[in-house]
């Protein structure tokens, strides 16, 4: 059975925003991800996934990933993938996308590698 994917804004610094992503990315699940991703890059043009409750992501999660990963390119940014499940960084190895990634252990080691010209938002 699939678990729908919940995305949940985790932190916007200038730019840039985390999201945490728990559940099922999965051909049932995958159009509601792309469009709550695809969303939030239309305004923070670089976005940090925090996938460490991704329960399971099959070749459809993979395939929105890398259109999610290209749209961020588009507007300027980019899409930074954190800490993936076991199972996830088998499929993103064995299929090469791994390499086309930046792929952190953990969303405080994400946040640190955000180049300085991404400012964090003034109070």
């Amino acid at each position: 059975m699939t678990t729908a994917p919940r995305v949940d804004i985790a932190d916007t610094r200038g730019q840039t925003t985390a999201l945490t992503v728990t559940g099922d990315l999965d051909l049932q699940a995958v159009a509601v991800f792309h469009h709550t991703v695809a969303d939030v890059l239309s305004e923070h043009p670089t976005v940090i996934l925090d996938l460490t409750g991704v329960t399971f992501c099959d070749s459809s999660g993979l395939n929105t990933l890398l259109r999610l990963r290209r749209r961020a390119q588009e507007v300027g940014g980019r899409l930074v993938l954190v800490a993936p499940p076991r199972q996830m960084l088998r499929l993103l190895s064995v299929t090469g996308a791994v390499s086309v990634f930046t792929i952190h252990g953990s969303l405080a080691e994400a946040w640190e590698a955000i180049p300085a010209s991404d400012p964090p938002p003034t109070a």
